[in-house]
């Protein structure tokens, strides 16, 4: 059984959230540990999940499958590397959902990582974006959980969300920076310009849609005609000109009442 170290969420109180999006962690409620655990697991996914439950760790919010109840979210738990990176998924009823936050931002886990010091005029520029840029993937579960996830190669998952599209473009410049032109490099995972790890990730607006950036900036120049788009609900491919639309559209939403429920003010730091 491998030593873990004890690890707990300090959860202030702070106002109501916006309705749970894709990549958003959450904490469950007793009730919603009990809809977990009442699926079948094996032996070592069960140790996990105890410890999941002891040191008051996230699930993260995935794509909800069709089948599923409309009251219900579909959740999944990666895991870190002495539980073989295996991936769980389950499904607890929304008010099995406790609490919920966002991810760690790229400053945090940068200040906490020793690549952050040479990438310092890189990470000034995405501090001057209009957009705010968060962590997930390896390097964001290993800062929330302090847990082994990042190995030689991991790359750096960096969600970005974009008020409009004007910052969605801007922010497009500032990670274009990480490319090397066309790309080349062993395997198509060339380092940096500014950084000893590739940059992945995408780019989120504000109803939660999201593209991976480098697609976005491929549909930008020209270079491919559609680009898919995820949310919490599907997956679709647009052109240019109905990208533009959906980004006004997430700006300037029909007025709905959503369901909540109540959010920490931000990840915590887990040391």
């Amino acid at each position: 059984m491998p030593q873990l170290p004890t690890r707990a969420c300090d959860r202030p109180d702070a106002p109501q959230a916006p309705a749970l999006q894709r990549n958003a962690l959450v904490w469950l409620s007793p009730g919603g540990w009990r809809t977990v655990h009442a699926k079948h697991w094996d032996a070592t996914a069960q140790e996990l999940l105890q410890h999941w439950q002891a040191c008051q760790l996230p699930w993260v919010v995935t794509r909800q499958r069709p089948e599923e109840a409309v009251n219900a979210i579909c959740l999944g738990l990666p895991a870190p590397q002495q539980w073989d990176r295996r991936r769980f998924a389950a499904s607890v009823p929304t008010d099995g959902i406790a609490m919920q936050s966002q991810f760690p931002s790229l400053q945090e886990v940068a200040q906490s990582s020793p690549w952050g010091v040479g990438a310092a005029a890189w990470l000034a520029q995405g501090r001057a974006l209009k957009a705010q840029v968060r962590v997930y993937g390896s390097y964001g579960w290993q800062f929330l959980t302090g847990l082994p996830y990042v190995r030689s190669g991991s790359d750096l998952d960096l969600s970005v969300h974009a008020p409009d599209l004007d910052a969605a473009l801007q922010a497009l410049d500032w990670l274009a920076q990480t490319v090397p032109l066309g790309e080349a490099g062993s395997g198509g995972r060339p380092p940096s310009a500014h950084l000893p790890l590739r940059v992945d990730g995408e780019i989120v607006f504000p109803q939660g849609e999201a593209l991976a950036w480098r697609e976005f900036q491929q549909l930008r120049l020209g270079q491919v005609a559609q680009a898919l788009v995820k949310d919490r609900h599907s997956l679709r491919l647009v052109d240019w000109p109905s990208l533009v639309a959906l980004a006004e559209a997430s700006v300037h939403p029909p007025s709905a009442p959503t369901p909540q429920v109540p959010t920490i003010g931000a990840a915590a730091v887990l040391v």
